[in-house]
């Protein structure tokens, strides 16, 4: 994501393209659907199983005959989407959004590092819609603007905290003049302050989204993730028969 690493803002995108669901479906039907929630956004079990075939083109086609390697990437999902709809939760209850017309203006500013055809090309090879990409890349950006105004606006910087990442971060040495040359070259002091404060974000947002998980838990339905994970006792149990 772009608040923190925006080169892999792309593979974020394609990677985590999940359908979510609003607070207005009735209980009944909620509570027999849904694999992950909070009190404001579901994701119901077809939501996610569509999001795992994705993951797994990532992988082996034979992953699952490595059980363990199997479930721990289903249980990452788990987590990757837990902090995408706690995120989303944050923002709703904040009343933060994104306009059409905002969508449009940063899409355009992105496909700007994606020369000709190669973004469609991205797409293609990995069979997403460009609607499904784009209500994700809208997505994103509500989650950016969240961070940006409820932790990376709200860092408090001072002169000392300048001066120490400076030091530790841009050497000097003497040239055969005897001028200091900046091996890392900021371009002026306004850019410094905006790696530290970059710096300072990605320190504090595993306590920040920590306090919001406190705020929006998360309710997982461990019975219909167990459908999802390979009951590795029972995987052995049928390996030892084949063999026996």
């Amino acid at each position: 994501m772009k608040y923190f690493f925006k080169k892999s803002f792309i593979c974020s995108l394609i990677c985590c393209v999940i359908g979510l669901t609003g607070c207005g479906e009735s209980k009944e039907k909620t509570v027999t659907q849904f694999l992950i929630r909070t009190s404001l956004i579901t994701v119901s079990s077809l939501n996610f199983s569509e999001e795992l075939d994705r993951k797994r083109a990532a992988y082996p086609y034979d992953i699952k005959k490595n059980p363990v390697e199997y479930n721990d990437m289903v249980i990452h999902l788990v987590k990757i989407i837990s902090d995408e709809i706690v995120l989303l939760s944050a923002a709703s209850d904040k009343k933060i959004n994104i306009t059409d017309q905002e969508a449009a203006a940063a899409e355009k500013e992105f496909k700007k590092e994606y020369p000709e055809d190669s973004f469609d090309q991205i797409l293609l090879e990995e069979a997403i819609s460009y609607p499904l990409w784009k209500k994700r890349f809208k997505r994103n950006m509500i989650i950016e603007k969240l961070i940006d105004q409820e932790l990376k606006e709200k860092i408090e910087i001072t002169p000392n905290d300048i001066v120490e990442f400076y030091n530790n971060n841009f050497e000097t040495n003497q040239n055969s003049k005897g001028n200091a040359t900046v091996l890392n070259k900021i371009e002026d002091e306004r850019e410094l302050v905006t790696r530290l404060r970059i710096q300072k974000t990605q320190e504090k947002y595993s306590g920040w989204i920590q306090n919001l998980y406190n705020t929006y838990p998360v309710e997982i339905n461990e019975d219909k993730l167990k459908s999802f994970l390979i009951d590795i006792k029972k995987n052995k149990e049928y390996k030892n028969e084949k063999e026996n």
